[in-house]
């Protein structure tokens, strides 16, 4: 009978080895394919830069809803190309430039744009601002420079030779026309 034991346990001890010699290799394999992911995951040059562009995505869409919501909320303008002109030229003539400056399309940032505020200001202080209105109140629609249409051309000539080009655009988030570039 002790030999039937001993046969027993000496029979036990290869299977034993055996499932030791799995398991550890088992973990091994655990623990390279958890090292290969962590690398993957976090540490790799692609995951870099796989954070990196989720990080700039998710500014860009911040960015773009800010901008949206800016363009919704800005309701200076007419609804149509010929009275936002207008109320341009009557501000200038109130030598409002605040609110003349209120008529131009926002910067890419959603903001009013600071060129058209000091050209204003720089013609105010030259004192020509109701020259310009005088000017601007001559502007005939340029109907042939059409692109779309979500764009105005607004041209004034004077003795055949052109003396100023308004460009409008619609903003189709209030629904009201601005100048795009004078």
């Amino acid at each position: 009978m002790e030999e039937q034991i001993q046969q027993d346990i000496n029979s036990e001890e290869p299977k034993r080895k055996y499932w030791k010699f799995v398991a550890g290799f088992l973990g091994i394999i655990i623990i390279a394919f958890g090292v290969f992911f962590v690398w993957e995951k976090y540490f790799s040059p692609q995951a870099k830069i796989n954070r990196e562009t989720q990080k700039n995505y998710e500014k860009y869409l911040e960015w773009q809803r800010n901008y949206e919501k800016a363009m919704k909320e800005d309701t200076y303008g007419g609804k149509t190309p010929e009275e936002t002109l207008q109320m341009f030229i009557e501000a200038l003539k109130k030598e409002d430039i605040e609110l003349a400056s209120k008529y131009f399309m926002l910067d890419k940032n959603g903001n009013p744009d600071p060129k058209w505020i000091n050209g204003l200001k720089k013609t105010k202080d030259a004192g020509k601002l109701q020259e310009v209105a005088n000017l601007l109140s001559k502007a005939k629609p340029d109907f042939e420079a059409r692109s779309s249409n979500e764009d105005f051309k607004f041209s004034v000539y004077e003795n055949g030779n052109l003396k100023a080009y308004i460009n409008l655009e619609f903003n189709p988030q209030s629904g009201v026309w601005k100048i795009e570039s004078l």
